[in-house]
């Protein structure tokens, strides 16, 4: 009886998502975001992987991330209490990466478990708590200390795009799709077909990548969490999240330092949960 009603239970959470679908601090030279020149959309039109709109494919991504909070059974692995995980902390407008203690606790998951004695959930939890914004898996360039960032703004709607200079390279966000307001009198816009895409110059020439691709939004859009460096190169790395649903959170690891040569990007990581 217990495991019917599991199944039921995992059956009707599916159908509802179905149905519902040093501390530098770098300072962006543009403040405000723009409407797409005639020349990006161009650029942005002769993408070869215009028609694909599932992007980053989160099963690819071989970088393990999580955060501080409790989630179901099968959004942590056992073999996480194993792992070296270094934690991005913010305090105020400043950043530091540092190795963080990572505590994993088997807890009971008040949506799943069938009675209070039952612990199917995991806790994960750390010194620091309310400053960590994200746990990244050791990578071997990552070092303690304060990590440089820039303002950005959080999203980058259809049509519009932002140029900022991050250690002295020029870069543009720009996104298409199609956005319409949700009711004439309405302030809330609905997003279709939408593009996210990185614009800057890699060895001597300019690059389009796409970062985000998705069909279709749920009362979500997508939010850009941190744009700074990383992996200790001088280059732009970003964590975004790409969850397209308001019941979901996937910040994605995006890092300069793994890109293939003459690119200047690559997701590498993602954290998808679901939040009931």
């Amino acid at each position: 009886m217990k495991v019917a009603f599991k199944i039921l239970f995992f059956t009707i959470i599916i159908f509802q998502f179905i149905s519902c679908n040093d501390s530098k601090k770098e300072i962006a030279l543009k403040t405000e975001v723009s409407k797409n020149s005639d020349k990006e959309s161009e650029i942005v039109e002769n993408d070869p992987i215009k028609e694909e709109f599932s992007f980053p494919d989160d099963n690819t991504l071989p970088v393990k991330i999580i955060r501080l909070e409790t989630f179901h059974s099968d959004e942590i692995e056992e073999n996480y209490s194993k792992k070296v995980w270094f934690g991005l902390f913010k305090n105020k407008d400043n950043y530091s990466l540092a190795e963080t203690k990572v505590s994993f606790k088997r807890v009971n998951d008040p949506i799943i478990d069938e009675t209070d004695e039952e612990k199917t959930g995991w806790e994960v939890s750390a010194q620091a708590k309310d400053s960590c914004l994200i746990l990244i898996e050791k990578l071997p360039y990552f070092i303690d200390g304060n990590i440089s960032s820039v303002k950005i703004p959080e999203s980058i709607y259809p049509e519009e795009s932002f140029k900022f200079n991050y250690k002295n390279v020029e870069y543009t966000l720009l996104a298409t799709g199609k956005k319409k307001k949700e009711q004439q009198d309405s302030d809330w816009i609905v997003v279709s077909n939408y593009k996210l895409y990185l614009k800057t110059v890699v060895n001597g020439k300019e690059t389009t990548e796409l970062l985000v691709a998705k069909k279709n939004f749920d009362d979500q859009m997508i939010k850009i969490i941190f744009a700074g460096d990383l992996d200790d190169d001088n280059k732009l790395d970003l964590i975004i999240d790409t969850a397209s649903h308001y019941n979901v959170t996937s910040p994605t690891l995006y890092l300069s330092k793994p890109a293939e040569k003459g690119r200047a990007i690559k997701p590498v990581g993602v954290f998808a949960t679901v939040g009931c």
